[in-house]
């Protein structure tokens, strides 16, 4: 029998307090694992959204099981018995004060920290009437690419601008990848023009469920977030969303999805390795 996996995507709008950005995911995994999700999948800066790239350094914390991240996220995880992965949270970097990286924490049912990865790509961005923004003030850019086992299925990481590069989405399916997600804190201006086509592409090209638990709403008088919460199936179609306000989506993803679509239509066989 094919694998079934159930997710809950959380939504949520972090603002520059860690004891109440915390509180927030406390219930809504809560809201997730009642639902019976299996996997709560968190936004990124799910712990901590300031006004600037600085102001991270407030939530930074090495991932040793003792910071108050970690010690949130495996709390949960016991108490709801789920896997949670934390989308995005400012993890020290030694020797360097002034910025950290932009981690993606997988914790499993019995709170132990399985996998981490730093998002590769960062969101440096001047556009007119639009965002501007440069993550590297305050990141460093992580440099490999992350796949776990969550009950016998390969998901694959990944964490918001990283969706504007579909090569590292092949390589994450080359590496097992049936699942992949996809935490953003995608900025209002750019998400209305992209968000749900970048979704829907990566999720045909790959044919591979998506889930893309979003920031909704104002975070402060510099940043607004676009929300619009997905789970994407691999023909494309967007099963579930939640366009504003907090709270979860709840879908149950199957492999039976994933192979059929696979047969169908075998793009990674036909697939041409241009050269030159």
């Amino acid at each position: 029998m094919a694998w079934q996996l159930k997710v809950g995507a959380v939504q949520m709008r972090s603002i520059g307090d860690l004891a109440a950005n915390l509180e927030t995911c406390r219930a809504l995994v809560g809201q997730a694992a009642a639902a019976g999700a299996r996997l709560v999948v968190l936004p990124e800066c799910f712990s901590f959204l300031g006004r600037g790239e600085g102001d991270k350094m407030q939530a930074a914390e090495v991932l040793d099981g003792h910071g108050r991240v970690l010690t949130a996220l495996a709390e949960l995880c016991r108490k709801h018995g789920v896997w949670i992965i934390g989308g995005g949270t400012p993890e020290t970097v030694p020797g360097d004060p002034k910025r950290a990286y932009n981690t993606a924490v997988v914790v499993d049912p019995v709170g132990a920290l399985v996998r981490t990865y730093r998002k590769v790509h960062l969101f440096d961005v001047d556009i007119p009437g639009g965002a501007t923004l440069r993550e590297s003030d305050g990141t460093v850019a992580g440099t490999g690419l992350e796949v776990v086992d969550i009950d016998g299925v390969t998901v694959g990481l990944s964490i918001c601008y990283d969706l504007r590069f579909p090569e590292l989405y092949r390589k994450l399916v080359d590496q097992g990848a049936q699942v992949v997600v996809i935490p953003a804190a995608f900025t209002a201006h750019t998400g209305n023009a992209h968000w749900h086509v970048l979704m829907r592409a990566r999720a045909i090209e790959n044919q591979v469920w998506i889930v893309a638990p979003a920031q909704w709403g104002k975070h402060n008088e510099k940043r607004e977030s676009y929300g619009h919460s997905l789970i994407v199936d691999p023909w494309g179609t967007v099963v579930a969303e939640r366009a504003e306000g907090d709270g979860v989506l709840v879908h149950t993803l199957d492999g039976d999805a994933v192979a059929k679509r696979r047969t169908q239509m075998p793009v990674r066989r036909h697939a041409v390795l241009w050269k030159g």
